[in-house]
């Protein structure tokens, strides 16, 4: 028995698409493609709206799993930015 099929494939997929957007928005960083807090942001929202598009879901369980993926990538988006030094707002 595999972890997608104890969890399920799509909170497997889900955990997935998390951890590599974290990898991408550090990439992205480093190579100076994203100087704002906001930019990361924005970016996260497009991404995360195109992925759960994709679920082909109703529109009650797509917000569901859009709060799900925010939930994961909050505390690793927070050491990243304390790892670079980008711009924000006040």
């Amino acid at each position: 028995m595999q972890i997608a099929d104890y969890i399920g494939r799509t909170e497997f997929d889900m955990i997935h698409f998390s951890l590599s957007l974290i990898k991408e928005i550090d990439y992205k960083i480093k190579q100076k493609v994203f100087f704002y807090q906001n930019q990361v942001s924005t970016f996260i929202n497009d991404q995360v709206e195109r992925y759960v598009h994709t679920l082909h879901v109703k529109g009650s369980l797509q917000y569901v799993y859009k709060a799900e993926i925010h939930k994961m990538i909050t505390p690793k988006l927070k050491m990243l930015f304390e790892k670079h030094c980008l711009f924000h707002c006040v």
